[in-house]
């Protein structure tokens, strides 16, 4: 067996850890211990996690090691440290939801996600910054304080996985959860420069999870590639009890085929979403869509909703609507316990009348099924656009104002209405230096396919493997 080398944790994946953990090179202890030396060394700056799981992560780095040295690892993320976003319960530790109502809510058990990596011989490092309640898109938390883009710490790192984007970003960890309802797994990687993955709708499960909308919400993986993402989703998926929107699908490797290529695939660009974008986020867009052409793949153009005025507006109540009904007693009984700004959004949704909400709903669920036709019917692998038309804003001052720029999710959130598979890839910088993300959507359930031409774009491009300057 080599001698173990030094952990470079900025050059790291989870692949690469894999392997290396695999022909004893690489330590699970001393590469759980990297990453909490990381975490000493820069989070007071970032602010990425509100909570660190430090003894436990030791003791199952120590587990895996064993493991390791007996010939006896569970898989690729035996040893491998991950941090979890505080809306996943965790057995025994605080899962707060980024706010001050739940700050002593101690649940007793894992949510399914998370017992899920630990069965893996994954080590959870800790909790990540979150948007209060999950709702925003800054992570500029009022009781937790914001958490800052290690590309430069006076931008948001995007909301509301921005404690996961920001940790990944920075090599705290090599790989995260997130949660998705309007882009929150794919806005923070693509404002961080990672790769964040919003899974088909019910394959895996939010047992366990705090919700924001259970008719939008989707419980991902973030990493730093989107191989790494197919190695958690591998782990991730399957069929949950304890989550009613969960859904039974033949077992099957995320992985497996990941390396095919484009070579003959139809890509279909959603002009009407492209534009509206930045200069820069176009110039990105552009050279990403020319990346896999010349790759081999075929692009197209598709406009599912033609015809259709206003579409997304009828739909964007769902959110909040279903977000109120969650916390209702607090925000009638202790409404001072969450954030003003979050409170107003939320009163908002007390409002909504039942039939609005009925209406919402079939609204939704016609536009899933004008984006799932339209794929069907141009013989379409994937939709491309921009992840998010612009990149990441200043951070303000006052946590409670108002003032977040609501078109970064007008991309991202058409993606939560369909609950189609949607990944975020790194694929360019602006002039500011702050990343721009390329975003693959696919149709429902083929997130393999997703997976495959995200992983293809990374073969080819050096986004996701550059890192910022901390």
């Amino acid at each position: 067996m080599p001698p173990a080398a030094p952990v470079d944790f900025d050059a790291l994946t989870i692949a690469d850890a894999d392997a290396r953990i695999a022909d004893g090179g690489l330590s699970p202890v001393a590469l759980t211990e990297a990453a909490f030396a990381r975490i000493e060394a820069t989070d007071r700056r970032i602010n990425a996690f509100v909570r660190l799981m430090r003894d436990s992560a030791m003791e199952e780095a120590r587990a895996a090691e064993g493991r390791a040295q007996a010939g006896r690892r569970l898989g690729p993320l035996d040893g491998i440290p991950i941090a979890v976003k505080d809306l996943y319960d965790t057995a025994g530790v605080v899962t707060a939801a980024g706010t001050g109502a739940y700050r002593e809510r101690v649940p007793l058990e894992d949510a399914t996600a998370v017992r899920r990596l630990r069965e893996a011989g994954a080590v959870i490092l800790g909790k990540t910054n979150t948007h209060e309640l999950a709702l925003g898109g800054t992570t500029n938390n009022v009781h937790y304080g914001p958490t800052r883009n290690p590309w430069r710490l006076d931008r948001v790192p995007g909301g509301s996985s921005g404690g996961s984007g920001a940790a990944l970003a920075a090599a705290q960890a090599l790989g995260a959860l997130g949660t998705d309802t309007g882009g929150s797994i794919r806005i923070p990687a693509a404002f961080c420069g990672v790769t964040g993955h919003k899974p088909s709708y019910g394959l895996v499960g939010r047992g366990g999870v705090v919700p924001l909308s259970l008719t939008l919400d989707h419980a991902g993986p973030m990493a730093r590639t989107a191989l790494d993402c197919a190695l958690m989703l591998d782990v991730l998926a399957g069929h949950d009890e304890r989550d009613g929107g969960s859904v039974a699908r033949p077992p099957g490797s995320f992985r497996a085929g990941i390396d095919v290529g484009v070579q003959g695939l139809r890509l279909a660009v959603i002009p009407s979403l492209v534009e509206g974008s930045d200069e820069a986020t176009l110039e990105a867009f552009e050279a990403a869509v020319g990346v896999l052409r010349g790759l081999g793949a075929t692009i197209g153009a598709a406009e599912p909703m033609t015809g259709e005025d206003e579409w997304r507006a009828s739909v964007n109540g769902l959110l909040v609507a279903e977000g109120a009904s969650y916390v209702e007693h607090i925000l009638r009984e202790r409404p001072q316990m969450i954030g003003e700004s979050v409170r107003r959004r939320m009163m908002g949704g007390l409002d909504i009348t039942a039939t609005a909400y009925i209406h919402m709903l079939d609204a939704r669920a016609h536009i899933e099924r004008r984006f799932e036709a339209a794929l069907a019917q141009g013989g379409f692998a994937a939709y491309l656009t921009p992840t998010s038309p612009r990149s990441a804003e200043p951070i303000v001052a006052d946590a409670n104002a108002d003032s977040e720029p609501m078109n970064k999710f007008r991309i991202t959130t058409v993606f939560d209405m369909t609950r189609q598979p949607s990944i975020s890839v790194p694929a360019g910088f602006d002039g500011d230096g702050m990343p721009i993300g390329l975003m693959v959507s696919g149709a429902r359930w083929d997130d393999a396919h997703v997976l495959r031409i995200a992983y293809t774009f990374q073969q080819a491009t050096d986004f996701h493997l550059r890192r910022p300057a901390l």
